[in-house]
């Protein structure tokens, strides 16, 4: 049995393009110090201030990043998509910096922070992969927080964009289908706003013809242009 689990978990490693080109003695490696976790939907992965002992991949299923601010404010800093790194031990930190939350039912590896360590002292090309994807990440961050002194009309044209980026999927008619369940109360965490405004907002996009709500939670954008402009281009 823990043969078969080995052999899953190496062949599991094996398909992130994270790890793409490691030895396979260094995914056997790494499969026998991981950890297979599953989550349901709103399940806690590791809590905002936790020590980073362990190195995160996303393997199925969507995970939020959600950072606690003023008054218990909650404000949605990222969504991770299979095959992501996540969690602060990604940049060496003591503890996260955020929550880490499942969006949808979710499925991660995790091996302890000493493993990830060496994995990046000795294979240049995971680092650079690694460097690639918390630079995409800082700058969808940094635009966001350009926008914050705008219009939630704004704030939420780029967030509805960036998801289409990360999780669209096109569908025979060229509207664009975010793949992942949103509540109001997401959108709302994610712009910065309140959810009355989210909710406002959303359907003033409706009205407009440039998105539809599908039944789910699942967004599909059906005038890309219209919020490209909304977002400043």
């Amino acid at each position: 049995m823990a043969a078969d689990a080995a052999a899953r978990n190496t062949s599991l490693l094996a398909q992130l393009p994270l790890l793409a080109g490691l030895p396979a003695s260094e995914l056997s490696h790494l499969a026998a110090l991981a950890r297979l976790d599953s989550y349901p939907p709103e399940a806690i992965i590791f809590n905002q201030g936790d020590p980073c002992d362990r190195f995160w991949l996303l393997i199925d299923g969507r995970v939020k990043i959600v950072h606690l601010a003023e008054a218990g404010r909650e404000v949605i800093l990222e969504v991770i998509t299979p095959g992501e790194a996540f969690g602060g031990t990604v940049l060496f930190m003591p503890e996260h910096p955020a929550t880490a939350r499942a969006m949808t039912a979710a499925q991660t590896f995790s091996v302890p922070g000493e493993a990830y360590a060496r994995l990046v002292a000795q294979y240049p090309q995971v680092t650079q992969r690694l460097v690639r994807m918390l630079g995409a990440r800082l700058h969808s961050l940094m635009a966001l927080q350009v926008l914050a002194g705008e219009r939630v009309e704004r704030r939420l044209a780029h967030i509805l964009l960036k998801l289409a980026d990360r999780a669209g999927r096109t569908e025979p008619d060229g509207s664009l289908l975010i793949t992942l369940p949103l509540t109001r109360q997401d959108l709302a965490e994610m712009a910065g706003t309140t959810l009355e405004t989210a909710i406002r907002t959303m359907s003033r996009f409706r009205a407009l013809g440039w998105v539809e709500t599908r039944r789910g939670g699942y967004i599909l954008i059906r005038d890309r242009a219209q919020l490209q402009t909304q977002a400043g281009g």
